[in-house]
């Protein structure tokens, strides 16, 4: 059954995380994440998008397909709004911020689901399915986008039915999926420097098979390993605060049995 309550009212039974009781929660230093994910994002965004801001199919790192003219165009689509969501999920994953301008978090939020990553994930499967990359990119492209999408979408309808403990694990999973495209870049740059060095030739179909490879090694681990940490953290957290709550209550009731007696 849905809950109507005003608080965060946990169906799955789960005590309420202390992050989201108010500004007595978790300090900034338990966090020590968030500062260095905010940077990474940043020279993210340095380093990747300002070349599809000119809209210059010449400065793509993404070849066009000859046989899809709107190629580069639904490219730079995806880049923009997976910006978005990029930019909106270091706000939302802010333990401060959630705390003390709730209000900013939820516009924030809004953002990260109907700029971000809806529309991206669309042109996401699009561009997966015309990529030029080779098909171990397209499957886990298209494999990514899909399940990008579901999350955040099961994540905005917990939100909506104020089931918020289980609207942070669907957004959990949303923000992994999110970080994916900066994992798959890290990864293929540690390629490039061990296992998968580019060919020292001018071979165009060697060439094109190397990119292919890279682009595919690169891109599967690059959502997979995110998403199995995010749950991981997930189960961790859940058991954690299972744990904590019994705890509790065996003191609340051992004090209750001290004061009656």
């Amino acid at each position: 059954m849905t809950t109507t309550t005003t608080e965060p009212e946990l169906v799955s039974g789960d005590p309420i995380p202390t992050d989201e009781r108010g500004p007595t929660g978790t300090r900034w230093w338990r966090r020590p994440w968030v500062g260095p994910l905010a940077t990474v994002c940043a020279v993210f965004f340095l380093h990747s998008v300002p070349r599809y801001l000119t809209f210059d199919p010449a400065q793509s790192k993404i070849p066009a397909n000859p046989d899809f003219p709107l190629h580069y165009s639904v490219l730079v689509a995806h880049v923009i709004f997976g910006s978005v969501a990029l930019a909106c999920c270091c706000l939302q994953v802010w333990p401060s911020l959630r705390q003390h301008y709730p209000v900013v978090h939820r516009t924030s939020g809004r953002l990260y689901v109907f700029a971000g990553v809806l529309p991206a994930g669309v042109t996401a499967i699009v561009v997966g399915y015309v990529s030029p990359s080779g098909l171990s990119m397209q499957l886990s492209t298209m494999t990514t986008s899909v399940l990008w999408i579901a999350c955040t979408v099961a994540g905005f309808r917990m939100a909506r039915q104020r089931r918020y403990t289980d609207h942070r694990r669907w957004m959990i999973r949303s923000f992994a999926l999110t970080l994916s495209i900066i994992v798959s870049r890290i990864l293929g740059v540690i390629y490039d420097h061990t296992i998968l060095p580019p060919p020292v030739t001018q071979n165009i179909p060697e060439l094109i098979e190397w990119g292919q490879t890279r682009a595919g090694m690169a891109s599967w681990p690059g959502w997979i390993i995110p998403l199995l940490i995010a749950e991981w953290w997930i189960v961790e957290r859940g058991s954690g605060a299972r744990n904590k709550a019994r705890l509790a209550r065996r003191r609340a009731a051992a004090a209750s049995a001290s004061s009656s007696s």
